[in-house]
């Protein structure tokens, strides 16, 4: 892949036109069309672009401050109190493609901070430490993973140290409560996942070590740590009285008062004709929804397991799966919502957003109008669902189930959607660096 976009750029692949010059291989060639425009190369200034002239920029680090060291260029200038010029682009390999712009690639866009409060947003508030993972929240608190790294590329998130972190916020003031070392070691990461669950909050490693709290205690008490077997679950869900444990190896753990119960084995009930399949993988479960004594278990096979736990998970049995007949490719099947009661919603990686009646098993509807098919997370809201579809996207949607469409984008400030919570009728999302508070229930534009 000779370029990458930045994640908030707005130009297409097209924008960055080549020019006809041969660049050496440490200088990257820039013409622009526009006057003043700000460049930046790894977070430090190289110039400002004069009307059809040719900025050559000597790159002398082989490691830039973008995603997997790619060097990083930033295009910027004001034009007035609303509006500016704004791109990212990433590269790396030499010689460096010349790059082009002009006023027809390069558009003015509304400044992220208008355009976020245009969107709905309350408040925000920067975490101590520059990168996240997850989030929860409950009726007094927010409560952050966070790391800090010595490694990364961007100098903005480079610390001293490399740690992971409980952070804890007020809700409504925002003020950071409590900070809690969970680990200082390379051997393992506390980043995957937190639950609040029947008066606790659990903390989920990297390898599946599992660290708990009673809530009532967690400022004053060191955590427990939870019994498991199973290495690499490091996915966490919880339904009435039991606690699931999931991940690799297509195994899910129940708990019952953090007890371990009994362990599901999956790939004990492949789809009929999955050896015919090219990828005869069976690794990953990516998310599980039990209700009315029913477990549904989404894969990456592209397909939803439904099992009968009865009174107790001890008794459990396989009842069917939940699969498109009409796909004969493997593909993932990423997050599961119920909504109305009985209505269950599989979000697919390709396949958009399915619904089905959690009683009699029938699909009811293939949801229309989701943007590149993709559910990565959701949360269902009154007739609503929220969605996002990847995590290095700043984009969170809004889906009405009833009229079948996207009636808003929580677009903003953030680079990325990294983990969201709704919460007293407001939603709250993480991106790598902020916790955001928003209006779940802005006006449509137009009304």
């Amino acid at each position: 892949m000779r370029a990458m976009l930045g994640s908030i750029c707005f130009l297409a692949v097209s924008a960055w036109a080549q020019e006809s010059v041969v660049a050496t291989d440490r200088t990257l060639h820039l013409q622009s069309d526009i006057e003043g425009l700000h460049i930046s190369i790894d977070d430090r200034p190289r110039g400002i672009t004069t009307q059809g002239g040719i900025l050559k920029l000597d790159i002398k680090e082989d490691v830039g401050t973008g995603g997997f060291g790619f060097h990083k260029l930033v295009v910027y200038k004001e034009i007035n109190a609303t509006h500016e010029y704004y791109a990212e682009r990433e590269f790396k390999y030499k010689p460096y493609d010349p790059i082009h712009m002009s006023k027809d690639t390069l558009q003015p866009r509304l400044k992220r901070a208008l355009l976020a409060k245009q969107n709905g947003l309350l408040q925000s508030v920067q975490l101590k430490h520059r990168l996240a993972s997850k989030m929860a929240t409950d009726e007094r608190f927010i409560y952050v993973l966070s790391q800090s790294r010595s490694k990364v590329y961007s100098t903005q998130k480079r610390e001293p140290s490399d740690a992971e972190y409980l952070e804890i916020y007020d809700k409504k003031t925002l003020a950071l409560v409590h900070e809690m070392l969970l680990n200082a070691q390379d051997l393992d990461s506390f980043d995957r996942d937190i639950l609040l669950h029947q008066g606790y909050l659990y903390v989920a490693s990297k390898n599946g070590k599992v660290l708990f709290w009673e809530t009532k205690k967690l400022l004053t008490e060191a955590p427990k740590e939870l019994v498991t077997s199973d290495k690499e679950l490091n996915r966490l869900r919880g339904f009435g009285a039991y606690l699931f444990r999931f991940g690799k190896g297509g195994i899910v753990e129940i708990y019952h008062h953090n007890v371990h119960v009994k362990s599901l084995d999956t790939k004990k009930q492949r789809f009929k004709g999955y050896e015919t399949l090219e990828d005869k993988r069976f690794d990953r479960i990516f998310d599980v929804l039990y209700t009315d004594n029913t477990l549904f278990v989404a894969n990456d096979l592209g397909e939803v397991q439904v099992y009968a736990l009865g009174s107790s998970p001890k008794e459990s049995s396989f009842i069917t799966t939940l699969r498109d007949i009409n796909v004969q490719d493997a593909y993932d099947v990423l997050a599961l919502a119920l909504y109305d009661k009985q209505t269950l919603a599989v979000g697919t990686d390709g396949h958009g957003l399915v619904l089905y009646d959690t009683k009699t098993l029938n699909a009811l509807a293939s949801l229309p109008n989701i943007p590149k098919n993709r559910v990565y997370r959701m949360r269902v809201w009154n007739d609503t669902v929220l969605l996002t579809q990847e995590l290095d996207s700043p984009h969170l949607y809004r889906y009405d189930l009833k009229r079948k469409k996207i009636t808003h984008d929580f677009q903003g400030e953030a680079n990325e959607v990294m983990d969201f919570e709704i919460s007293d009728e407001k939603l709250y999302t993480l991106d790598d660096g902020h916790v955001y508070v928003w209006n779940v229930n802005p006006k449509e534009e137009g009304k």
